[in-house]
């Protein structure tokens, strides 16, 4: 069977159930997204069985609305293929998306390409609205340079709740990983910070929202957020910066800050003193600049080791503004194209896991399967292959 032209794409890897409708150029068609938000805001974090019943209930009318979106385009009968996300991710929120996917694509007798969850935040960079005209890429807007599809090879970023990855993509696309957090990632720093100061989740947003809003007496303390250095170059490290955050947190309401202790006790003591809104803001503004600071300082290094290099930057903690700013600045000071989606196509969403199944199948690294074996996923999966370092 030739390559698909047409595909539906299915994502349910954490707390976003989305389906799209993606050509093999990227053009999307049709897209749904059901957050999870409001529902994991009572537990203050995403509680996996409450996600994956959630996405048993949305995916099945996610789907029916753009496949009706379809038939009113007229393109039902060119859909020739079901892209699902397979891994990495929660296992029951997966299993649910890989059984709507498999079972839909059975009863058309279409083929299904088991997708990356994290190359799909990469080859987001690929992704345009279908009445998208002027030849612009609309990931960059206000962002750099205005080519009409992002430049191979490129640096890319991966930054989200559950991943911080760094890679080198070849202009085969082949996939070379340099680096990856060793403990938390920056998007699950930003949220455990978000929580110890008392803002609502999702975390990282707001943390980022009460950043943006502290003037320059806001800032003091900044310099005790340290970053550890890793062994390996293009490893990260996050976990420090929590417990920086508590010691803060901790000195703010005059308590013994030598030693954080354990989540709970803190938990309880904060509750009785609260933190001053001054100290949150410090706390915030010194937690988003070195977290920051530690992405752009890899991503710099990376492109500096990489002569002519892009850089993509995909995933949910894309759409922290400084972030976004300060990777711009790094790849301009060196003349290189950057591409980074719109916010809409940083955070989870099945448009990107259909332009990787796309891209995986014209490059190799993916075949059309038979829905009736069904789809075998994964909590972890790895993409590319490890570079020397």
């Amino acid at each position: 069977m030739s390559a698909p032209r047409l595909v539906v794409a299915i994502e349910s890897s954490c707390d976003e159930s989305a389906v799209a409708l993606v050509r093999a150029d990227g053009t999307v068609l049709a897209e749904r997204v059901a957050t999870q938000a409001t529902l994991h805001a009572t537990t203050g974090g995403v509680v996996p069985e409450a996600a994956a019943r959630a996405h048993h209930a949305w995916l099945p009318r996610l789907l029916a609305e753009v496949l009706g979106e379809a038939q009113e385009l007229g393109v039902e009968r060119e859909i020739d293929a079901v892209a699902v996300t397979a891994g990495p991710g929660l296992l029951g929120s997966l299993l649910v998306g890989a059984g709507v996917a498999a079972g839909w694509a059975w009863g058309r007798g279409l083929p299904i390409v088991p997708t990356n969850h994290l190359e799909g935040h990469l080859r987001a960079a690929w992704l345009r609205p279908a009445n998208h005209s002027d030849g612009l890429h609309p990931a960059r807007g206000a962002f750099g340079p205005t080519a009409a599809v992002p430049m191979l090879p490129a640096i890319g970023l991966v930054v989200s709740g559950g991943h911080t990855l760094l890679v080198r993509m070849a202009r085969d696309g082949a996939i070379e990983r340099l680096g990856g957090t060793v403990d938390d990632a920056a998007g699950e720093a930003f949220d455990k910070i978000a929580r110890l100061i008392g803002l609502p989740y999702p975390g990282g947003a707001a943390l980022s929202a009460l950043a943006a809003t502290a003037g320059p007496g806001a800032t003091s303390g900044a310099d005790r957020l340290p970053i550890a250095r890793t062994e390996r170059p293009f490893d990260f490290s996050f976990s420090g910066v929590k417990t920086a955050a508590v010691r803060m947190a901790l000195s703010a309401v005059g308590a013994d800050h030598s030693s954080p202790g354990r989540a709970g006790a803190l938990a309880q003591l904060l509750s009785e003193r609260p933190i001053p809104n001054s100290a949150a803001m410090a706390i915030a503004v010194a937690a988003e600049r070195a977290i920051v600071g530690a992405l752009v300082e890899r991503v710099e290094r990376a492109l500096d080791a990489t002569p002519g290099a892009a850089l993509i930057v995909g995933g949910g903690v894309a759409a922290n503004l400084a972030l976004r700013r300060a990777l711009v600045a790094a790849a301009e000071l060196r003349g290189r194209a950057v591409t980074i989606p719109p916010i809409a196509w940083c955070t989870d969403n099945a448009a990107m896991i259909g332009a990787a199944a796309h891209a995986a199948l014209a490059e190799g690294r993916a075949t059309l399967q038979d829905p009736g074996a069904g789809v075998a996923v994964a909590a972890s999966w790895q993409i590319g292959t490890e570079a020397p370092q």
